[in-house]
């Protein structure tokens, strides 16, 4: 089965907004490093203090049946290719416990899933809380994420 990564491109200034970008590993090429081609980084890109590079989730995409790694990479090496604001924290689901993949996932959807996710490991991994405070205006923004990696669906008030 194919694998497509997914890279969450984030920039924080003036305002949090991302782009996406899509492609599939090239032959022997790692995920992780298929993310950083993917956001027109170089492989030693890694090893900077000030960059964030996490696989924040999968899924199946049903249509053309290929798995999904999704990444989110922060800050945006450039800011200047279009990208939309973040707005709302929709989530994507299924129409049952026993069918739980949705039928499609929109961009907003993954780009706030990969929010909450980042929000998470901020908070937990001192190590991302370090290159997440080196990224311009991000960890601004951070604490309207609730620190997830899989949401909750609240049910009640």
């Amino acid at each position: 089965m194919p694998v497509v990564v997914e890279v969450v491109l984030l920039r924080a200034v003036p305002q949090l907004a991302y782009r996406m970008a899509r492609g599939m590993p090239l032959p022997g090429e790692v995920p992780d490093s298929a993310a950083l081609r993917l956001a027109g980084l170089p492989e030693d890109a890694a090893r900077r203090a000030e960059l964030v590079v996490h696989s924040t989730s999968w899924r199946y995409e049903r249509g053309e049946p290929r798995v999904v790694l999704t990444y989110v990479v922060a800050p945006d090496p450039d800011p200047t290719r279009p990208s939309r604001l973040v707005e709302g924290v929709g989530i994507a689901r299924g129409d049952s416990a026993a069918c739980p993949a949705p039928e499609r996932v929109a961009a907003g959807e993954v780009a706030a899933h990969a929010l909450r996710h980042l929000a998470f490991l901020e908070a937990s991994d001192p190590v991302v809380r370090d290159a997440v405070a080196r990224v311009s205006g991000l960890t601004a923004v951070m604490p309207s994420f609730e620190p997830d990696v899989a949401r909750r669906l609240h049910t009640g008030p």
